[in-house]
């Protein structure tokens, strides 16, 4: 089956995050801030390609010793993909690859050869067929994107292969000089409505201080989580009350674990939730 590499959301992800280190690393900061927008816009807690992703990385980055459970962990994976709404996913999709175009040179974007490529293919073109009307016609076709699969969750290479990446980009460390214009570009953008919460956050994931950013994310973590508790306790509207519940719920299952643009956005979105939810007590309370 042909694949358009293009319409991978793995490959647009992996190649944003590359586009964060390594304009970091060749100090061309506006790369790195332009790709970082982005990621903050389309893969953000509650969007359709935060959602799309988390479930192409459930495949990506798991790994067993057990055939049978491989292939219920991806059955599983395809029937939840399944419920998500194609014609919205396509649309924020597009929107993306077309941001990306007038961002970047597209040529250049997409022309990094990506390490594991007919596994990337293989999960996005049944994730694809999960939710399409048109399926698979070819019976055989099928069974070798689902066999792919399967190889990769009992012999998985791919964490191997980004920690040697990262490994890699962080020997060359990020100058005081380079982190200090990349935090003002972010601060000429975001200064006035991040509070110091988030700027903290920001600057210990910029800095790349590894310890001091799980430092970090506990301390927010817990802080948020109090938020939440408070506002779930006061909430009289049955609706928000569930869904509140529900953002708790994500939240407690956050781990403290290493930098990524992808942990980085979705605690800045609730850090952004935790201060409205602030301020709205205040004004109840005044």
């Amino acid at each position: 089956m042909k694949h358009n590499k293009k319409h991978n959301i793995g490959i647009i992800f992996e190649l944003l995050t590359r586009q964060v280190a390594e304009g970091v690393v060749r100090k061309r900061p506006e790369a790195s801030q332009a790709a970082s927008d982005l990621i903050y816009k389309y893969f953000s807690l509650n969007t359709v390609l935060h959602e799309e992703l988390s479930l192409f990385n459930i495949l990506l980055y798991n790994q067993t010793d057990s055939h049978s459970i491989a292939g219920k962990l991806l059955e599983s994976v395809l029937a939840y993909a399944n419920g998500i709404n194609e014609t919205e996913l396509c649309k924020s999709k597009d929107s993306l690859l077309e941001e990306i175009r007038n961002t970047f040179r597209e040529q250049d974007f997409f022309k990094i050869k990506i390490s594991n490529y007919k596994v990337y293919a293989s999960i996005q073109q049944l994730l694809d067929n999960s939710r399409q009307e048109k399926k698979i016609k070819n019976i055989t076709e099928k069974i070798v994107l689902e066999e792919a699969v399967i190889d990769h969750l009992l012999n998985n290479t791919e964490v191997k292969r980004v920690q040697e990446y990262k490994a890699k980009v962080s020997h060359k460390p990020v100058d005081n000089f380079t982190m200090k214009l990349i935090f003002e570009k972010f601060n000429e953008k975001y200064g006035s409505t991040f509070n110091k919460h988030q700027k903290s956050l920001l600057k210990t994931f910029i800095n790349d201080d590894t310890p001091q950013f799980k430092s970090c994310v506990e301390s927010e973590v817990k802080r948020v989580d109090a938020t939440l508790r408070e506002a779930i306790d006061k909430c009289e509207d049955s609706i928000l009350k569930i869904k509140l519940q529900d953002a708790k719920k994500i939240l407690n299952e956050v781990e403290s674990s290493e930098p990524t643009e992808q942990l980085l956005a979705q605690l800045l979105t609730y850090l952004d939730l935790a201060k409205e939810l602030g301020e709205g007590q205040e004004l109840v309370n005044s």
